[in-house]
């Protein structure tokens, strides 16, 4: 109801309706997280609706939650009609009461101001501005920490496009090389991914230049804390330079709302949502996930790969399998643990996924940890916005669910349709999607603010209308929502061979 008045052009046109209007805001409940977060969108101008938004989300979320929801607020903060506001005045308390939302308010406050044009008409770099001179001067504690950061990642910069202009056979040994000068002020520091991490000696052996086009760079540190070395030995980051991260972040930081609505409905789907992080315009760090492996790497690594180029169908059952297996002898109780992990991120992905509508997945982008979760990496492409191979799309179903996953899921099993197991997961994929479907508007919403980030794929309407077409928006029937996911999901298994082919000619292309 709020919702719809705040936006009623008859309130504004009536003095006394107006006023009527402000004392109810005064006596209102208090308002979910969703709700109030719809009323700071651009449509929502009236400065007294804005700071009624702002008391009642300031009321309602402790930390773990602003840190969820810091991003769509940072860019709220453009829509704001003055440079001081309610928002921008919660945004920089509660950042300087908490490190870590401090530390991820600051690199966004950072990343935004080298976006920023000299023709500014609405003068938002120097809102921005006042707003990370106002937290640093607030956080005199860790401005140290902070600058050493901000050196770090100017050191990075220039060493990255330094390394542009190298062969790359031997970018990796001059990257070593040179490192070497610089060791002292990029290492013993926190993490700029992770304030709660501490980067230790940096371990330049294992410090390269990777191959792809923009040759990121991936350095190693040596994790200082005690007893490390049990469960996470190093930290490894990848620097980027040339390409626009804050797509990857958007898109992590909706699956990461999505995981908190779930949990929420106690549905864990185990999903490894790792760190992403621009620093600046084409610019930013990512978090490596340890002890895993992308699916062509588990491929290559295959006997079959180079007499066929198609992934066997028990390929990744089998190497679950074997993780599970000592000296030929398997664990059967961690090898069902792996499953259940396996089927619950395959499920909490393939919803996700659709719902985003991601494309562009191919077995270089999807990893599977040795704990058996999979989860997907690189969402260069998302709101259907399909890669196309002389005008035809490459790829052909809704999201990823091939019979290499589903053998998985059924144990092994070939005829796996029939089976509980299938059943079993085909319904855990309904009811997650169900949950999100209840929180449509929200996301909607969510969205429509985030257009302002200027992201080449959301930018129209038609980026926009993907998500009323992929939540049912307009649908309210129980039983009818879940008869079109049905609907959806069954084509996603009846036309695997698609995606199956596209596999085969990516193994081709990029087989060595």
């Amino acid at each position: 109801m709020i919702l719809i008045l705040a936006d009623s052009p008859i309130v504004y046109k009536s003095r006394e309706r107006l006023c009527e209007f402000y004392s109810l805001l005064n006596s209102w409940p208090q308002l979910y997280v969703d709700t109030a977060i719809e009323l700071l969108d651009a449509r929502f101008s009236d400065r007294y609706v804005r700071a009624f938004a702002v008391r009642h989300l300031d009321k309602i979320i402790d930390n773990d939650q602003m840190q969820l929801y810091l991003l769509p607020l940072v860019q709220c903060l453009r829509y704001e009609p003055y440079s001081t506001s309610p928002l921008a005045d919660m945004l920089v308390r509660r950042a300087l009461m908490d490190y870590k939302v401090g530390h991820t308010f600051f690199w966004l406050i950072r990343s935004e101001l080298s976006l920023f044009l000299s023709d500014d008409p609405m003068n938002l770099k120097c809102r921005f501005s006042l707003m990370c001179e106002a937290y640093c001067r607030g956080n005199a504690l860790y401005l140290d920490s902070m600058a050493k950061q901000v050196v770090m990642v100017n050191k990075l910069t220039q060493l990255s496009s330094w390394v542009k202009n190298i062969n790359k056979d031997v970018a990796s040994k001059k990257l070593r090389t040179e490192l070497v000068n610089w060791m002292d002020g990029m290492q013993n520091m926190p993490s700029p991914l992770n304030p709660c991490e501490c980067l230790g000696e940096l371990v330049l052996d294992a410090c390269k230049v990777l191959g792809s086009a923009k040759m990121p760079l991936r350095l190693r540190w040596k994790n200082p804390e005690p007893f490390s070395s049990l469960t996470n030995p190093v930290h490894e980051i990848i620097f980027k330079n040339g390409d626009d991260l804050r797509q990857d972040m958007l898109t992590l930081q909706v699956m990461r709302i999505m995981d908190a609505k779930w949990k929420n409905y106690n549905m864990d789907y185990c999903l490894t949502l790792y760190e992403v992080l621009p620093m600046g315009e084409n610019i930013g760090m990512i978090h490596v996930v340890q002890h895993c492996a992308t699916l062509f790497q588990i491929q290559c690594a295959s006997t079959q790969l180079g007499s066929t180029f198609s992934m066997d169908q028990q390929l990744i059952n089998k190497y679950i399998y074997d993780l599970c297996t000592e000296e030929k002898v398997l664990n059967s109780k961690q090898y069902m643990e792996c499953v259940d992990r396996f089927s619950f991120s395959l499920a909490g992905y393939c919803v996700a996924t659709y719902v985003l509508g991601i494309r562009d997945r191919h077995q270089d982008n999807l990893m599977l940890a040795n704990d058996g979760r999979l989860f997907h990496i690189d969402f260069g492409h998302i709101l259907g916005h399909n890669k196309k191979k002389l005008g035809i799309n490459r790829e052909r179903t809704e999201f990823i669910l091939t019979d290499h996953f589903l053998r998985v899921v059924s144990h092994g099993k070939d005829d796996f349709k029939g089976s509980y197991m299938f059943k079993t997961f085909r319904e855990s994929c309904a009811q997650g999607y169900l949950v999100l479907h209840y929180h449509r508007r929200f996301f909607l919403a969510l969205f429509k603010m985030m257009r302002c980030m200027g992201l080449p794929e959301l930018q129209r309407d038609d980026d926009i209308e993907y998500l009323f077409t992929s939540l049912q928006y307009d649908q309210v029937e129980r039983q009818n929502i879940l008869n079109n996911f049905f609907e959806v999901f069954d084509g996603v298994v009846k036309h695997d061979w698609s995606t199956t082919v596209n596999w085969f000619f990516h193994s081709v292309k990029h087989h060595k």
